[in-house]
Formats: structure tokens, sequence, C-alpha cells
């Protein structure tokens, strides 16, 4: 599995969208191709959360966010518009019909899509996720 994004980023704000996401995946042979891309479509959106919104604080095991509201799922506007699935098939020996499961591959190469498009951007690689607007501002005044 590879992913490539395309990201813009307000250096006054710390805001980044994430306009584009191209996702190429081994998924054996391809009996529903729809299925395989809302699976795609729907790890980015959890992936997405997971890297830009979703700021859980925990201490000793125990959760610091005082509300639910304050924990930012991505709404629609939040979410890339386009995101492109390439559809790898190498038919599984192992699986039924040569299918490979997907489950959630695609949500493991998105923070570092995301990490390695800034950088490319900035010159700053950003490690630590989410990459909330202030985190981002802090570490671009830091260099």
């Amino acid at each position: 599995i590879a992913e490539a994004v395309d990201v813009t980023l307000d250096t006054e704000t710390g805001h980044i969208q994430v306009t584009r996401v191209v996702c190429a995946t081994d998924v054996g042979r391809a009996v529903n191709p729809n299925l395989i891309e809302g699976q795609v479509e729907g790890c980015v959106v959890q992936a997405h959360g997971y890297t830009l919104t979703e700021n859980l604080q925990l201490q000793n095991g125990h959760i610091q966010n005082p509300r639910l509201s304050g924990y930012l799922i991505p709404g629609i506007k939040d979410v890339p518009v386009r995101v492109e699935t390439v559809m790898v098939e190498d038919p599984d020996p192992l699986g039924p019909w040569g299918i490979r499961g997907m489950a959630e591959m695609p949500y493991i190469p998105f923070a570092p899509a995301v990490a390695a498009a800034l950088h490319q951007a900035t010159g700053i690689w950003f490690d630590d996720l989410p990459l909330m607007p202030d985190k981002v501002v802090r570490r671009l005044a830091e260099g």
C-alpha cells in the first residue's frame, strides 16, 4: 500500500487542508471495485481525524478532555475532495476467489504522507499527532 497527498497549509493559522489523496493498494482480485473504493474513502476519513483533528488527551490512562464536544472528528468540509484509488490486482492464492482482505490498510500511510507533504512544503518534519493548528504554528516559528 502507498499513499500520496496534496495539502494546503495556512502558515498564519496553522490550518492544514488535505485536498487530494491517491491510494494504491494490493486488493488481490477486485471482485467489487465500488466496495474497495468505499473502504479506501472510509479509511482516509478516519485517518484524517487521527492525523489532524482528534485530540484525545490522556494522563495516567485517564481521559483529560473536559467534554466530548472538544474531541473533533472530521466533517464533510474537512475531508479531501478527491480520493483516488489505484487497485493493484495480484490474486491471492490463499484467499477466496483470489481476494485479499483490506480492513484498514489505507489508514496506515495517511499520517506519514501528510507529514512528508508538509516537510516538502516547509522543510520541517512534523511528528507529533494530531497536527493541531497551534502546534503547527509553533513548529513553523521554531523553524
